[in-house]
């Protein structure tokens, strides 16, 4: 599978690499989302939708969970150490605050390479302040109003398997194999 590289105009073919732990993929030197990587990946056109780059899921250590970003130096680490491009892109998000978005924030389980994202401050609060997980920072921005370029996104999630991100009909096939829906988060843009 190919896949556009976030600021560049090449393309890479993506294979499945050995999974590695967490433990290991920090150690080699993955940095965690926040606003000075997310500032890496924009791009400095004048262009309307210059701030626009694709959220990206991987597979975990282990296939324990799912873990996302916008980074893509972030994802050539990632990917380096092992971890495997599942080939969903749910769409662009901006890393920049721009009116009318709202930051994603990005959590992992301090017990190992499961991660979720998350809009609400207070879910975010929730779970850093129980102990059990780890705020990462801010994955990208995305707005939660409806327009023509927009597609809805919904966190769904499963014990055991972990939580993912995914447009409306993707979602629903997966509530219909019994994976738990979280909710609506808001909505990605479908084009740079």
């Amino acid at each position: 599978m190919k896949w556009k590289i976030p600021g560049t105009r090449r393309t890479r073919a993506l294979g499945a690499g050995a999974v590695v732990t967490t433990a290991a993929l920090v150690a080699g030197g993955v940095a965690v989302a926040n606003s000075a990587g997310a500032a890496e990946t924009a791009q400095t056109s004048t262009r309307a939708a210059s701030y626009r780059t694709q959220l990206i899921e991987m597979r975990t250590a282990g296939a324990k969970g799912y873990f996302y970003t916008s980074s893509q130096a972030e994802f050539l680490r990632a990917q380096k150490q092992g971890w495997k491009f599942t080939g969903q892109v749910p769409g662009y998000v901006a890393t920049t605050a721009v009116r009318g978005t709202v930051p994603v924030y990005r959590l992992r389980t301090k017990s190992g390479s499961t991660y979720l994202l998350s809009i609400s401050t207070a879910e975010r609060n929730k779970l850093t302040s129980s102990g059990h997980w780890v705020y990462e920072g801010v994955v990208g921005r995305i707005p939660l109003a409806a327009a023509a370029d927009r597609a809805r996104i919904y966190r769904v999630s499963k014990n055991g398997i972990g939580w993912r991100v995914m447009r409306t009909a993707q979602a629903s096939a997966y509530v219909k194999a019994g994976w738990h829906l979280d909710g609506f988060m808001g909505y990605v843009w479908t084009h740079k």
